[in-house]
């Protein structure tokens, strides 16, 4: 089965580290980056099916990212991983907004978000 192009964009170096390990010994074509306004150079260049966001990064927000993806009519699914927490009310603001998952950090393990980015990819509901 063909594996998703993924794009991860997170301020968090060593998090951003273990995907790209993580995904690329998995046979996925990844490619990561700490800042948003690279990733959106990233996500224009590279045309990825799955981007992996922070919500809170310096520059631009994951939230403005999702918008941008949104607005250009990407069928690119875009999943978060974020330690933010406002009792569940910015979750479901992205999932409303588009977003395919939301997923909280820490991760309970990357397997986890290999599930999720796999669903996302074969058309399956979150």
């Amino acid at each position: 089965m063909k594996k998703p192009k993924i794009v991860a964009i997170d301020d968090e170096i060593d998090f951003i580290d273990m995907l790209k390990d993580y995904f690329e010994l998995r046979g996925y074509e990844i490619e990561v980056t700490s800042k948003g306004v690279q990733g959106i150079e990233l996500i224009n260049n590279k045309k990825p099916d799955i981007v992996i966001l922070d919500l809170k990064m310096p520059g631009i927000s994951g939230e403005e990212v999702l918008k941008l993806l949104k607005s250009k009519q990407s069928k690119t699914k875009v999943i978060f991983v974020s330690a933010y927490d406002d009792a569940g009310k910015t979750r479901a603001r992205m999932l409303d907004s588009g977003a395919y998952a939301y997923l909280d950090k820490p991760l309970n393990s990357l397997k986890e978000l290999e599930d999720v980015i796999n669903r996302a990819y074969s058309g399956e509901e979150a």
